[in-house]
């Protein structure tokens, strides 16, 4: 089982809207609602961006965007939780499978999460993205995480809240569980074909039924 981090087992959606609103309010871009964010949501996120505003990016703006969300995320960071079933789900599925998470948040920032909230020892492996790289393509990333855990590809499932989630998945031939508590609307996680649910116990009982 590889799980996804933010809005899947890290309860920060509702942080994520409230920077988002806030910075973009600043812009000319009032009353973006967190409906607004799960309806538009992608990545590069310039293009999440873009459907925002209704036009294209600029670079300064974007620069501008990222350095704001990550000062202000980091700020208030220590008044976010797990998801309240996070605990459940992955006692669920480790009587049965190997767990490893997966994220494109900073590895740093990742890695101290997780030891803060206890469940480092879940993980055969906990990996986050370069600095560089958090707006990267997560299909490469989860092609060498499952390379690196020695993965059947076939048998993994993984669990995320956004598209790019289960196209990772897909790409490397995987199944996966899509959960509604982030950052990407129902409508888009059920296009995908993927299953969908609300809570992370109920993901975890998909992920262990047979394919």
């Amino acid at each position: 089982m590889v799980w996804d981090w933010n809005g899947t087992l890290f309860d920060d959606f509702d942080l994520t809207a409230r920077i988002a609103g806030r910075t973009l309010a600043t812009m000319g871009v009032p009353n973006v609602t967190g409906d607004d964010i799960r309806q538009h949501f992608r990545r590069p996120f310039s293009e999440f961006y873009a459907n925002l505003f209704g036009r294209p990016v600029s670079a300064e703006e974007f620069a501008f965007i990222r350095e704001r969300y990550e000062a202000e995320y980091e700020r208030e960071l220590d008044d976010v939780s797990l998801q309240p079933d996070a605990g459940v789900a992955l006692d669920l599925l480790g009587r049965q499978a190997s767990q490893s998470l997966l994220s494109m948040a900073h590895d740093e920032q990742l890695q101290a999460l997780v030891d803060r909230h206890g469940i480092r020892h879940r993980f055969v492996l906990i990996e986050g993205s370069p600095s560089s790289d958090s707006d990267g393509n997560k299909a490469v990333r989860m092609d060498r995480h499952l390379d690196a855990i020695g993965a059947d590809r076939a048998g993994t499932v993984v669990i995320g809240d956004t598209v790019d989630d289960h196209e990772a998945a897909v790409a490397n031939h995987a199944r996966s569980v899509l959960v509604t508590t982030g950052s990407t609307s129902r409508t888009l996680l059920e296009a995908t074909g993927a299953p969908v649910v609300d809570t992370l116990r109920q993901a975890a009982a998909i992920a262990l039924g047979p394919s």
